[in-house]
This record gives C-alpha cells, structure tokens and sequence, in this order.
C-alpha cells in the first residue's frame, strides 16, 4: 500500500465516536488489498439493521472529516455475533460467565469464563477451573448455549 496511515488513530476516532453514540467499539479489521475496514459494534440488547446503518453513515463522515485516511476505501459495520471472538482483555471481561471455546497450541477447552484479567482468564470445566494466560490462547470465542433447541 502506497499510502501511510495509522490505523490506530483510525480506531481511536471510530471509538470515539460509537461511545458518544452509545454502541461499543467491539472489534475493527482492516483489509489492505480490498481497502475494506470492517468495523464490529455492541450495545445492551444486541445490535440491528438500524444501528448498522446509522453508525456506519456517522463513522464515513467523520473519517472523511478527518482525513486521516488518504485512500478511498469501504466500509462494513456489523454485530460481532452470538459466537463472537474474544482477542483482547476486555472481550474476555465482558464474556464473563458465558461458554467459551478456547483453543491453544496443545488443545482445546470448553467451558465458562470465570474471571478475567490482564494476563488471561479462568475456564472452569467439569473437571475444575483453569487459569489460562493470554499468550498461550491461540483463539477463542463465545459459543452459543442451546438448551432443549433454544437459545439461552
């Protein structure tokens, strides 16, 4: 890419702004070849069509207000989703409780988040819980929880 620019500041602008919206930054990825961000928001009660499409309009016209980027480029808002990812503390923070599926180098666990921290979180399994650092996740995500076909 010819163009330089921070996609930090990119995200710092895009936080910003949700928050004073009311939505949650949740997550951000940046496809360099497409010149595609895709932008996943939260909020209590769970994100629709409408919060889409009102932050992805706020979100277009405060970065082209901003020039921060140098390019044209496309943008995607949507839900993390019911088995969304978990990559930074805060996600893990705020899954506490929920089943989560986390995979590292030398296998996988499934159990519930327990707790959660700067360094890693606990999992606790049948067979008791399980302090796991960060470091070691390779990847993980909330899992959705069927009870007798619906969800809980």
């Amino acid at each position: 890419m010819s163009e330089i620019f921070s996609i930090d500041a990119v995200s710092n602008i895009i936080r910003d702004l949700l928050n004073d919206m009311g939505y949650r930054f949740y997550d951000m990825l940046f496809n360099e070849v497409a010149k595609k961000f895709r932008v996943f928001i939260d909020k209590e009660g769970g994100v629709t069509v409408a919060d889409c499409k009102k932050t992805s309009t706020a979100i277009s016209r405060a970065l082209d207000e901003s020039g921060i980027v140098p390019f044209s480029y496309a943008l995607e808002v949507s839900s993390p989703g019911v088995r969304r990812p978990l990559k930074r503390p805060e996600h893990y923070c705020w899954a506490m409780g929920k089943f989560v599926e986390v995979n590292m180098a030398d296998g996988k666990m499934k159990g519930y988040l327990r707790d959660a921290n700067q360094e890693g979180a606990v999992i606790a399994t049948e067979s008791g819980e399980t302090f796991i650092p960060y470091a070691s996740i390779v990847s993980a995500r909330v899992m959705e929880e069927l009870e007798y076909g619906k969800r809980r």
